[in-house]
């Protein structure tokens, strides 16, 4: 291999290596959306709470389901961050290698919550009226 060829193989190798980091933050900013969401559906449940006390009426069972519903997807945000460093590690270490392998599992399982979530929040809005 010349020196020519060495020089352009490590720069694809380490395009390789930014755009891997670069899809790290893309799991990084997902991961703070879905916990920052929850975190927004799990207050909204104490805000519903205190309106119906300085109302005088009952809160129901609404502040304990935005308070699940926020949980699950505060989980979910976890779930990704910690899913997205897996990935990185893993593409890291095959792109070193030379033998990179495409994987869906850690898409799919976050696209499979963030759906079941939605459903969730569509239910919740729907009863709640």
């Amino acid at each position: 291999m010349s020196e020519r060829d060495a020089v352009g193989a490590d720069q694809a190798r380490a395009r390789e290596h930014l755009a891997n980091e670069r899809t790290l933050l893309a799991w990084v900013r997902t991961a703070i959306g879905l916990m920052g969401l929850g975190f927004v559906v799990a207050r909204f449940g104490i805000f519903l709470k205190q309106v119906a006390l300085v109302a005088g009426t009952d809160a129901g069972r609404e502040p304990l389901a935005s308070a699940v519903i926020g949980t699950a997807l505060v989980a979910a945000g976890v779930l990704a961050g910690a899913l997205g460093a897996v990935r990185f590690s893993r593409a890291r270490s095959q792109i070193e290698r030379g033998r990179f392998r495409p994987e869906a599992f850690a898409e799919v399982t976050v696209a499979a919550v963030t759906i079941v979530a939605g459903i969730a929040l569509v239910v919740y809005l729907a009863v709640s009226g």
